[in-house]
């Protein structure tokens, strides 16, 4: 056990040389600084770490890192996405305050009482918010800024996927993959092994139907009464 474990020490030793010999800190340093995303207009940082990953593959970077630029790339584009969806999500709610406004005000202007019952009052403004909901929701840049979010999210989430693969190779652990292949075997085995034991239960039951019909007695023959001769 000590073997496995000091062999393992030394894998994640060299694996840490590794990484600090790369170009990851000098990239997560420039990346932490406020200026450098302060400077940056319409993704520019994004498409600078895009072309970094998807460039030609050097000798002196390690493929770790090229598939963590990818990351942090896919990263920054779903916080873009994630700001534009914000943005035409917040649209319904101005217009409904705006609508709910002038809905008062022109109330007011008629000589009308104040509302004083707050169920009435939220009733009113719970109908114009479910109208502008609705018409948001059924609009193209509402559906557009929503199928770029999701598209976004499943980038990350397959890059995160490929990562948990890479470091689970390098130090010999099993994939999603591996888990996902013990996983569908499984249930294969397990359905095999049902069907088995309903082919073993509906033999076993023919057996014994076969064996109660031979069990069961001939039936006795009825005697044929006459009337003898005189």
């Amino acid at each position: 056990m000590s073997e496995v474990w000091r062999e393992s020490a030394e894998k994640a030793g060299a694996a840490g040389k590794l990484w600090s010999e790369s170009m990851m800190p000098f990239l997560t340093q420039r990346a932490t600084d406020s200026s450098l995303f302060g400077a940056a207009q319409g993704g520019e940082i994004t498409e600078a770490i895009k072309r970094m990953a998807e460039g030609p593959k050097l000798a002196d970077v390690w493929n770790l890192d090229r598939e963590i630029y990818t990351l942090m790339a896919a990263w920054m584009d779903i916080q873009q996405r994630m700001a534009a969806y914000r943005a035409v999500v917040s649209v319904p709610w101005n217009r409904a305050f705006e609508r709910y406004s002038a809905a008062l005000k022109e109330k007011q202007d008629q000589g009308g009482e104040q509302e004083t019952d707050w169920r009435k009052a939220f009733g009113v403004w719970s109908g114009i918010a479910n109208e502008e909901l609705i018409r948001n929701q059924r609009s193209e840049e509402f559906l557009g800024a929503q199928r770029e979010l999701l598209r976004s999210a499943l980038v990350v989430r397959t890059q995160q996927q490929r990562i948990a693969d890479s470091v689970a190779k390098l130090f010999g652990l099993p994939t999603q993959q591996d888990f996902d292949e013990v996983t569908r075997q499984l249930t294969e085995l397990r359905r095999e092994l049902r069907a088995h034991l309903r082919s073993q239960r509906r033999a076993e039951r023919a057996g014994h139907d076969e064996a109660s019909e031979a069990r069961k007695p001939a039936p006795a023959t009825a005697k044929r009464t006459g009337r003898g001769k005189a």
